[in-house]
């Protein structure tokens, strides 16, 4: 290896952990609603109360897996939360939060290769 690629490969190196850092950050301040840990969903979700509908979304951005109806929000939060373990999913983004809709996604993709768009990815509740 020469001497440019190693300064390269160190330049790409130092990027990506930049790049987690800024994420973590992020997630570690308490007046940023967009990056949250999952158990903070319930928190900070403005959806109103009664039955919902909520769908479990792959990477793609294609449905995953319809976990059907549910009487309250936080009943559908606690499914959501369960699948989101089991795929050790600990972190998310909030991309639509309103009296209406609430959406995440995952805030790491790690997995890679050819399953990649095929690996749980977030997770979304839609009133009724």
């Amino acid at each position: 290896m020469t001497a440019t690629e190693t300064l390269l490969l160190a330049a790409f190196a130092g990027l990506v952990w930049l790049l987690y850092w800024i994420k973590e950050q992020r997630l570690a301040d308490p007046n940023n609603h967009e990056f949250i840990p999952v158990g903070q969903m319930r928190d900070v979700s403005e959806i109103e109360t009664g039955p919902v509908v909520a769908e479990l979304i792959r990477q793609s951005g294609n449905s995953y897996k319809v976990l059907g109806t549910f009487q309250s929000p936080s009943q559908a939060f606690e499914e959501i939360e369960k699948s989101f373990r089991r795929a050790n999913i600990e972190s998310i983004a909030v991309l639509n939060n309103s009296p209406t809709v609430f959406k995440v996604i995952r805030l790491h993709h790690s997995q890679g290769g050819k399953a990649e768009g095929k690996k749980l990815g977030g997770a979304v509740i839609r009133t009724i």
